[in-house]
């Protein structure tokens, strides 16, 4: 497997930075990320995943679309940053059975429909911007009919039959109904089961500045420099089929993302995958956990998922030479009717909020009543509370992010240096409460230094002392706004002495008459 790697600057926002690597064709998964509850930016993804429509009741684009908008509104008063990334974890369709002599139309019907869905989340949600959309497959994107067409039904029972069908590199299957063993025979044919969703995320993407590319892979991975994260997805339904129902991740693709992530250098690595890690003692549909083992091993410390149609979040460790572990959170279905939910269960997404800081991974599960309003909904298995958090692991192969001390000396040399554009780049990244005032300072030195003064009035208006006071007042004046230099001389009374104040009254007012 070949990579490729090149640098990419879409014009997105300013100060956003990400490469995208994705199957050729394919453009970049980014942009503005606005956190109003929080004091501070912090990577934000909207996860949602089981796309697929079936009826009891079949709920429209438009009603998902209203209520999750609806629903958006609230979250600032609960807490919840908007996302900065739309995550789509697998079954984007519900496919047609192989019964069906002509599924094609229908199942382009069912893309179109799902396109159209998420082209409306993305405008609400991420602005439009299609690079900040990561999409997985999963089963029901199979093609069923073509897959059935690739096989050939065998006169004969092979030995291990009971073994080898349920293995995904194996080229023989078993069909219960029938209680006949068949052989993949046309190995293109069986390829193409994957062919809609191929073509449905190319055309997705297209468009978009292209970007690193993983080659012979479903691979698509993302790094988003500016939130410190690199996500990568992976498709689960290597070898999966009608008959064999079996998550699986192709060997190559793991391999190929360890290699991507040690060209990364985002400190926190998310995976995502469609099927889930465990299932009843008579279900198949489910991954092989050592899968997960070696995206552990690889580095990836978040990993999120769907197929079960029922949310969940958990820490999964594996006992390396050191405990690694990973916060793994699933999505419940988004569109499905109430025959396809588990007992108990409603339409839901998730808001996964990756605390950096706080080391911590939060998730919040909206579920949408019989009504058809999402809101908060309280979770048995998170203590009858709407969210849960982790911990984020540190692992210990990825590039750790500079400490707070580090961060406060580089922005405290570069202020020194006169290197002012460093400084703006630095300062929004010293997040501890302990170098806020420092912090501040050298914002108005650096904003003073490189004379946008318009933005340094924003900056220190209102002031916080006497020195900001002054220097507000001041700029006014050299601008010639003497009303609201007046203004803010009387609002900033509390922090000027008398002898201060008459000073820039009177500097005021014959600024005024000579202008």
């Amino acid at each position: 497997m070949h990579v490729e790697v090149a640098q990419c600057n879409p014009e997105v926002a300013a100060t956003r930075q990400h490469r995208i690597l994705a199957p050729s064709g394919i453009g970049q998964p980014v942009g503005r990320c606005g956190v109003s509850a929080y004091s501070r930016r912090v990577p934000t993804l909207l996860h949602i995943s089981d796309l697929h429509r079936t009826a009891d009741p079949r709920v429209s684009n438009d009603e998902l679309l209203a209520a999750m908008s609806s629903d958006a509104a609230r979250w600032e008063s609960e807490g919840i940053p908007r996302p900065d990334l739309l995550v789509v974890s697998g079954d984007l369709v519900q496919g047609v059975g192989m019964a069906d002599d002509n599924p094609d139309p229908d199942i382009e019907a069912q893309y179109a429909e799902a396109r159209d869905l998420l082209d409306g989340l993305a405008a609400e949600f991420v602005d439009s911007d299609r690079a900040r959309v990561v999409i997985v497959p999963g089963n029901h994107d199979v093609h069923w009919g073509r897959a059935r067409s690739a096989m050939t039904r065998l006169a004969d029972c092979p030995p291990g039959i009971a073994r080898k069908a349920l293995r995904p590199d194996s080229m023989l299957r078993w069909n219960w109904e029938d209680q006949h063993a068949y052989q993949i025979t046309d190995n293109g044919l069986y390829d193409s089961r994957c062919g809609h969703f191929r073509r449905f995320r190319t055309d997705f993407y297209s468009g978009l500045e292209s970007g690193p590319v993983v080659h012979e892979s479903d691979l698509i991975a993302a790094e988003y420099a500016s939130l410190g994260l690199v996500v990568v997805g992976f498709a689960s339904w290597y070898g999966n089929d009608c008959f064999c129902r079996v998550g699986e991740i192709d060997r190559s693709a793991l391999a190929a993302s360890q290699r991507l992530l040690a060209a990364s250098g985002a400190p926190i690595a998310v995976a995502v995958w469609h099927h889930s890690l465990d299932g009843g003692p008579q279900a198949q549909d489910y991954m092989d956990r050592r899968a997960v083992h070696k995206l552990i091993d690889y580095g990836f410390s978040v990993g999120l998922h769907g197929h079960q149609h029922y949310p969940g979040a958990a820490p999964y460790e594996l006992r390396l030479p050191n405990l690694t572990s990973m916060a793994v959170v699933s999505a419940g279905s988004l569109a499905v009717g109430d025959d396809e939910l588990p007992t108990g269960e409603l339409r839901q997404f998730n808001i996964v909020v990756v605390d950096p800081d706080r080391e911590s991974v939060t998730v919040h599960v909206r579920a949408m009543s019989s009504a058809g309003v999402f809101m908060g909904s309280p979770r048995v298995d998170f203590g009858g509370e709407t969210s849960i958090t982790l911990k984020l692991p540190r692992s210990r192969v990825r590039p750790q992010p500079p400490t707070a001390t580090q961060l406060l000396d580089e922005a405290m040399t570069a202020t020194r240096l006169g290197e002012f554009e460093k400084v703006l780049e630095l300062v929004p990244k010293i997040v501890s409460p302990a170098y806020m005032s420092q912090k501040r300072q050298m914002e108005i030195d650096a904003l003073d230094g490189l004379r946008r003064y318009e933005a340094l009035l924003d900056l220190i208006r209102p002031p916080r002392s006497q020195d900001e006071a002054i220097r507000a007042i001041s700029l006014l004046v050299d601008s010639k706004r003497f009303d609201e230099a007046e203004s803010e001389l009387a609002a900033a009374s509390g922090l000027l002495d008398p002898a201060t104040a008459n000073g820039l009254a009177a500097h005021i007012a014959g600024a005024r008459m000579l202008s």
